[in-house]
Formats: structure tokens, sequence, C-alpha cells
């Protein structure tokens, strides 16, 4: 007989047990014992297989050659190929008790290979879920091809659907086998469902109902019912529409308005997991576009806390009522902890971030982590965990092919299992599997239960206010109590909110959500700032965002934001009403660095890809959506570092225009795929960007001192119509002529940019600094552009020019267009003329745009202020361009002044004060933008600023400097 030594390495309650299987094996079949003795892995891995398997011991030592199969063919000494083992080939000629007998003996021979696999430590736990999960599929696809078939002969083939696609029974894998996660001895879950209902096309027809229905039948009994060869998988439907009572199939007409209609969040959950196995690729991206709005909600969707609580309240009375302490799946720590925390922020999420939207878990548990939803940490001990009960699960069911989750009682199966988890001795198993149970349910309760005062937020004492319409005295008193200083006028708005509109409207869910957050929002309203102007701005974006009562669940559930929120009100009055405008911002604040680490160019860069992930290529709507909500999300961010002074002035202006620069980029990439599309051509890219087309920015987008709500000064140009557009010689060939396209380009880029849509406006535009203003063409060709510039522009006109610079499009004509600036601006220019010119155009300026009166001073307009500096500055570029044309190598006006003052042109003390009086005149506007005031100062403010510029603008202009005015 061959001996196995490995056998006298098993703890010694187990040996005898394995020598007399293998006594047995060898005397039956010697070839067999021969031939697994000869080969190392497997002599070496027998005896813990057996010993740790039953199963695996009993399908090696019975009849149908299982385990000699296996080894002819070599399956199970391979690693699987990336898709899997081969599918069973199984006859559909087959009589049905044949057929039911060739997939049992499948199932069988395949639950050998991969039990022996993940026993014996040769599978990593992906292979097996993996493995385990397509053994599912392809039994459930040939009973489904056999049910099918053997229907079709009594009844022909069902009709067709709208798109000319056969109906047929989809059949949606649900749970672990629709995440490919499907576990050892699991049960799988099925929901049957049909495109559309019709007749089926034999002689004795039926409809498509009781076609489907029947063929479900079919499929569950093929697969789930118990023969004298086993069964292949039980089969649970209870999680279809309406349960055990509802119908077995269901067409998708009545499944949307199931969804609609009672669709609970339990089967959110559920369906996160959903996958279709049959139907067309129509019909199952027909199920995909019902699911996902039923699924993810379009915003953050913090309401899924309350649900998943209650869930796991039930599942933890269960457990305690079966005393499922030590069940592994259901109990404290367990395989549903760690799956509850994905998939609830999943759902919270996905919505905004299809990539989210991933059924296996390990997979959404990454990007979870790297899209920093979850911390890495926190997400690498969820990973560790998952991984090892998992493992558990499949090892604990492998002993005896049964769906258990509770850790055995009977010293020998403690025995097996404890060997196959590598374990020493059954105390050991005990003490991994605590603590690491103990770890995941502190997460959970930290994930799940810790927010809205399930971690112990302190009970807020401004209840009575929002609660009791009666006791108006003692309402009072608290909201004196707390510091509000007009306790009056609180009380009525907050009595306003209670009554008004809003709370009448409400579903229950959503009154039940705003009487929790009212006493704990007043209360962090008292804590940092009990002003009434605050109250205001809070209660009004709560009146808003019930539009949305999830929202509500987020600040429930945040005590953070909630104080953020309340913080933002105190500081801005700009940024208050916008939230109030827009509460998707509402998202902003859940990140606890708002406040203090402003986003950089790449974080930017890397928002702007993370929002577009998921949104379809061809989808505008989507991507300007996408869009929108970017620029506006990312101008509050670095308004909340202003606004707490982490983010200097001049950095602000960065931050601003390179936002711009990215959304101008991307309109461009946009507008140039529509067009393209639409006119049938293929547009020369280089370096992401279409050649022969830019986009100059002008003023503060040029200037690099882009401020809130600054309109954005463009100019289009493009190049010379040779290689502008692959393909295309003239209007003839069916090609548009290049002028044409890149004007279409240029309407279609400002179109994008400044159209109004539900999620706002991304910018206004200006294009009246083109070419003969508005009377010239949209789009310029670069050659007519400089011809102009030379010939025929007026001097404002080159003023505008110092202070314009590409922000978009082909670097090779951005650096034509540099060196066109740099020859124009260089020019020769007579003094006497170049003052009039100035002088006159600043007047003009001043007596069209000034809004100075007795008692305010317009900071950006008004004499003395921002522009009389820009226009001094400009003045003295222009005068001395010529001989220093280093002065026009900078847009913006803080560099060409320190560039005066290298060339000796003003002197440093000049050039300082003027810096200095610029940024304070700026600071100041952003300040005031912030708070949603207009660029106006008091009219005795800033005098001695304004004195210096007026003074400095006299000298050099022999004007009157309006400085005694000033005083």
């Amino acid at each position: 007989m061959s001996k196995l030594s490995a056998i006298e390495e098993l703890p010694e309650t187990l040996q005898p047990g394995v020598a007399a299987r293998w006594a047995g094996l060898a005397a039956a079949n010697p070839e067999l014992a021969a031939a697994i003795a000869a080969e190392p892995r497997l002599a070496q891995s027998l005896p813990r297989v057996w010993a740790a398997s039953e199963f695996v011991a009993d399908l090696c030592t019975a009849a149908g050659g299982y385990l000699e199969t296996l080894l002819d063919d070599g399956s199970l000494l391979a690693t699987a190929r990336a898709d899997g083992w081969p599918a069973p080939r199984i006859s559909l000629e087959l009589d049905e008790s044949a057929f039911m007998a060739a997939l049992r003996a499948h199932r069988q021979r395949s639950m050998l290979r991969i039990a022996w696999r993940d026993l014996a430590g040769w599978a990593p736990l992906e292979e097996t879920l993996e493995s385990l999960t397509s053994l599912a599929d392809d039994c459930i696809e040939t009973a489904l091809a056999y049910s099918a078939r053997t229907l079709a002969a009594r009844h022909g083939w069902p009709g067709m659907d709208e798109t000319g696609s056969r109906n047929e029974l989809m059949v949606m894998a649900m749970g672990k086998l629709g995440a490919r996660e499907l576990n050892f001895s699991s049960d799988i879950d099925l929901v049957f469902l049909y495109a559309s209902n019709g007749r089926s096309e034999g002689q004795r027809p039926l409809d498509h109902e009781t076609w489907f229905t029947r063929q479900a039948r079919h499929l569950i009994r093929l697969l789930d019912e118990r023969t004298a060869d086993g069964f292949v998988f039980r089969v649970d439907t209870r999680l279809r529409p309406f349960g055990d009572s509802g119908p077995l199939v269901i067409s998708l007409g009545a499944f949307e308005a199931y969804l609609q209609a009672h669709g609970r969040d339990w089967e959110r959950y559920a369906w996160v997991k959903g996958r279709a196995l049959g139907g067309s690729q129509s019909q199952r991206g027909a199920v995909a576009e019902l699911l996902r709005p039923f699924i993810y909600r379009r915003y953050l969707d913090y309401g899924v806390f309350e649900s998943l609580r209650i869930m796991k309240e039930k599942v933890a009375r269960m457990s305690r009522r079966k005393a499922r302490q030590q069940d592994i799946k259901l109990g404290p720590g367990g395989i549903r902890e760690i799956e509850f925390v994905v998939q609830c922020y999943q759902l919270i999420r996905g919505g905004s971030e299809p990539r989210l939207r991933e059924p296996g878990l390990l997979a959404a548990l990454a990007e979870l982590a790297k899209r920093g939803h979850i911390d890495g940490q926190t997400a690498t001990t969820l990973d560790s965990h998952y991984r090892y009960l998992r493992v558990l699960e499949n090892r604990l069911q492998a002993i005896q092919d049964q769906q258990v989750h509770e850790l055995p009682t009977d010293e020998a199966l403690r025995a097996r299992l404890a060997l196959a988890m590598d374990c020493t001795d059954w105390n050991m198993l005990v003490r991994q599997t605590r603590s690491r149970c103990q770890a995941v349910h502190a997460v959970f309760n930290e994930l799940v239960f810790a927010p809205a005062g399930h971690g112990g937020e302190p009970t807020p004492v401004l209840a009575l206010p929002w609660e009791s319409a009666d006791d108006e005295q003692e309402s009072l008193a608290q909201l004196t109590r707390a510091g509000f200083g007009e306790p009056g006028e609180a009380l009525a708005r907050i009595r306003a909110l209670r009554d008004g509109v809003l709370y009448r409207r409400l579903d229950a869910a959503g009154r039940r959500r705003l009487n929790d957050l009212m006493p704990r929002m007043l209360q962090a309203v008292a804590d940092t700032d009990p002003d009434i102007r605050v109250l205001r701005h809070v209660l009004a974006i709560i009146e808003s965002v019930g539009r949305r009562s999830a929202y509500f669940s987020l600040l429930n559930e945040n005590p953070e934001v909630r104080g953020r929120l309340v913080r933002l009100c105190a500081q801005s009055r700009q940024l208050a009403e916008e939230v109030a405008a827009h509460p998707v911002l509402l998202d902003e604040l859940i990140d606890p660095r708002v406040f203090e680490m402003p986003p950089t160019r790449d974080d930017l860069e890397a928002e702007l890809e993370r929002r577009f992930s998921g949104v379809e290529p061809g989808d505008l709507e989507a991507q300007m959506e996408a869009l929108r909500r970017f620029q506006r999300a990312s101008v509050f961010r670095v308004a909340l570092a202003d606004l707490n002074q982490v983010l200097p002035l001049m950095k602000v202006s960065d931050r601003l225009t390179e936002l711009a620069e990215l959304v101008l980029d991307k309109v461009l990439q946009l507008a140039g795929e529509q067009l393209a599309e639409k006119f049938g051509i293929e547009l020369q890219v280089q370096d992401g960007c279409y050649s022969r087309f830019v986009i100059i920015g002008y003023g503060k987008l040029g200037g690099l001192e882009l401020g809130y709500g600054s309109d954005l000064d463009l100019v289009f140009i493009y190049a010379d119509p040779e290689n502008g557009v692959s393909g295309q010689a003239s209007a003839s060939d069916g090609e548009p002529d290049p002028s044409v396209f890149f004007t279409r380009l240029g309407q279609r880029s400002v179109h994008m940019l400044s159209t109004q849509t539900r999620a706002g406006r991304l910018y206004d535009v200006d294009t009246r600094l083109r070419p003969s203003g508005q009377s010239g063409l949209l789009v310029s060709e670069i050659g007519a552009f400089e011809h102009y510039q030379m010939q025929q522009a007026w001097t404002w006109e080159h003023q505008a020019l110092l202070r314009a610079r590409c922000v978009a499009g082909d670097a090779a004509l951005g650096k034509r267009f540099a060196t066109v600036r740099k020859q124009v601006l260089c020019r020769e220019r007579h003094g006497d003329s170049l003052r009039r010119d100035i002088v006159s155009m600043r007047e003009r300026m001043r007596k069209e745009l000034d809004g100075s009166d007795s008692k305010r001073f317009d900071i950006k307009q008004g004499t003395g202020g921002i522009t009389d500096i820009e226009f001094l500055v400009q003045y003295f570029v222009l005068q001395h361009a010529a001989g220093h044309p280093g002065l026009v190598r900078w847009s913006d006006n803080i560099r060409q002044l320190e560039a005066l003052a290298a060339a000796g042109l003003v002197t440093p003390a000049t050039a300082e004060t003027l810096t200095d009086i610029y940024r304070d005149y700026r600071a100041r506007i952003h300040s005031l933008s912030l708070d949603g005031a207009g660029p106006f100062a008091g009219a005795s403010e800033l005098a001695d600023e304004r004195r210096f510029v007026c003074q400095l603008w006299a000298r050099e202009f022999n004007a009157q400097s309006g400085s005694e005015a000033l005083l």
C-alpha cells in the first residue's frame, strides 16, 4: 500500500480517520493511490484536506471517479485561467434525469477541485470566490438553456421585444453570487425578469408571463431538487418584488412600477449586487437603467445611515434571539457588518461617483479608501478581517458541505476547523476570530452608530423653541440663556419654519429628520455665534435643502458638518446664500480639511477627473452638469480657505485663475468633440489640445487676478487653415471651411460657459475685446489679428493686450500669439499721444463706471482706485517697452510694476507702495464679495492710499490730483 507520511503530521485526534480512509482508497483503487503518492504536492496536501473536510474525503472515495477526472485533466494542480474554469459540456439533448445527473456530477467534481485547492493553500481567496461564482453561473446558464429548449419544443419561442431582440428570461444573480463572491455552500439568490409582454410563437402558444414562469420553475427544479446524485445549488427567490407573495417572474414594466411605488431601503442594498445572467445586451442594459436611479441618488444620500441602523437592529435582535454570538456572518463584528459599512458608503456617494458602483466588496472598499471616504488604515483593517472571515466561512462550510455560519460546538468539527485555519488548537482559533470580530464591530459602531448622537453627542438644550408652540415664555428664556441677542425675532423665524409650507409638504421621514435636526442646529448656532444674522442664514439654508430631506440626514449624522455650516454662515453672507441656492455645496463641508487645507491646482485637476470618471462621453448634459458642479464647489473651497486666512490674496487669485483655465480646457475639449461629431470630421489633437486654436484671456483672467464672480474676457484665435482640420480641402467636399468651423467652436464654447442651467452658470463671458469689438468676427485668424493690432488698434486695446495671455488651446499657436503680443507692445510710441489717449480713456470710464458718491468710495473705478493704478502701470510699460522689452514679459500688474522698478523706470519706493495699495484694494474687494457687498468703502476710508495714487496720477498726467477732496 502506498504510504503517506504526511498523515503523521496531523493532530492525533484526526490521524485515525484519515488513515482509515486512505487505506480504503488504496485497497479499492491502488492505481489512483499510487498516482497520488507519486505526486509530492498531492501526497503532502491530501491528509490535511481530508482531515479538514469530510465532504471532500467522501467525494474522493465515492463512485463517480471525481478525483481521477481532476488528475487526468490537470485542473486540480493547475491555476485557474483569467476567465475561470471550463464550462460544463453537457448535452442539451439528454433526457431530464440524465441532464440533472450530469449537472450534479459537474457540481461535485468542481466543488472537489475548489475545496481541495483552498484547503491545501494553493488558491488565494479571490480564486476560490471566483471559481465558486463561475461554477454557479455555468450551472445556471446551462440549466437556463435546457429549460428554454424544453419549453420551446412544446410552446414555441417567446416573441420579440421592442428592440427586435427575442424575449429571454433574465436571471438576476443577487447577493454574493451577484457580486462574484459566492461562498462554499451558499444558497443562490435569484430574481427572474423578462423584457416585455406578448405570446410565444408555437402551435400551443403561451403568454410571456406564463412561459417564463414555467421556465423559472423548471430552472429552479433542475438546480435545487435533491436526487440520488445530490443537488446543484439551493435556490432562494425571496428577494423578488413582494417576496414570497409576489409573482415568480415579472416584466420590466411591472418591475419599474414596483421600484417606484414599493421599493424599500433594504432592496437598495440588495440590488447593489444585482447582476444579470441571460437576456440580450439591450435587455440587460434596460435593467441597469431601471436600477441605477433606484439604488443611487443624485445627491449624497446620508439617509442610508438611518435605514441601515434599523436593518442592523433587526439583525441584532434576531441574533440575540437565536444566540448567534458565535455567528461569523450575522453576529457582532461579522461579515454582514463589513458589508453594511461598505454598501452604506456606496449608497451615500454612488450617485455622484459612478466608480463606487462596484458590486464586489473588496474592490468597492479599495475605491472608497482611494477616494478618501474611508480612512486608509480603517479600510486596510476591514480588508484584512473580511478576508479572514470569508476564508473561515468557506472552510467551516467545506467540512460537511453545509450552509452554516456558527462556530461548531462538536469537538471533532472544532479540530477539523482549527487545522483548516492553521491554528494549533481550538482556543487559538477562537482568540483570533474574537479579536478580529471585536475590531470590525468597533469600526462598524464608529462609522455607522457614532453619527447623529449615537456615539454620545450631547443632547441639545434648545429643543423647546422648535418643538413647543405653546410655551412661548420658556422658549424665549431658553434662547436668551443661549445668548441670542434678539430672542423674539429668533423665535418668530423658528416658528415660521415650523409652521410653514416646507414642513407641511414633507413626508413622515422628512419631518422626523427635520425634528431631529432643528434642536441640534439651534444649539450649534448658540455654540458658535448666536447672532440673529447667522440664524437667518442657517434657517434659509434649512428651508432650501428641504426639497431633498436627505440633506437633513447629512446634517444629523455629522455634528462637524453642522458646526462648519454655522461657522460659514457667521463668516460670509455670500457663501451662506450660495449654499441656500445650491445645497449640493453642503457636500463640501464633509471634508474636515475644508477650512484649513486649500486646494492646489493638482487637487483641482484630480477633482475634475474624478467628476468626469463616470460620465458617458456623449452625454453633453451630464458633462456640463458635472463641470458646473466642479466649478462651483471649487470656488466654494477656495473661498472657505480665503475666509479663514489660510490662503493669501495672491494665491486666492491664482487658484481662481487656475480653476478658470481648467474649465476652459474642458469646455474646449467638449465643444470640439461635439462639433467634430456633428460635422463628421476628425480634429488634430496635440498634448490634449486641438491644433490651430487658442483661447486668449484678457483682463483679470489674463492678469492672473480673478476674483469671486469675475467675468471672463476672452478672445478666440485660430491659425492658417493648413492642417487645422484633417482631411478637409474645401467646402465643396462636404467639409466645413476652417474659419466657419473655428467660429462655431468659439460660439459653442461661449454658449457652454455662459448658459444658465439648474446647476448654475459657469462664467459670464465678455468677447468685446476682440479686434473691432462687437462689430468684429468672434474668431480671428492669427495673421489678421497681428495686422489689426499693428495697424488699426487703439491705445486702449494695447493697454488691454498688456493683460492678455493664452489660457487654453494649442501651445504652439499660444507661443506665436505671445510673439505677436510682444512685437505690438514694444513698438515706439509718442509720449504726448500716449498720455492723451490714456487720460481720455480713463476719464470716459470714470464718467460711465465710477459708483462713488458722497458716502462711499468705489474701490475699483473711483478716483485713486484700482483702475487708476492699472492705467498708471500700463502707461509706464507702453511708454518704455520699446527700450525695455522685458517689461511685457508678464501679464499681471504686480510683476509689471516689479519689472519697472528693476529697470529703474520707477523708484523702488513708488513700486512698493503702489503694490501694497493694489493688494490692499484687491483684498478689500475680495472680503466685500464674500460678504455679498459691492466694491465700496466708506467715503472717508483709504484716504492715504487714494491720496498717494492721485498725486502720482497728477504728476504723470499734469492733472488735478483731487487729493484735497479726499481729506
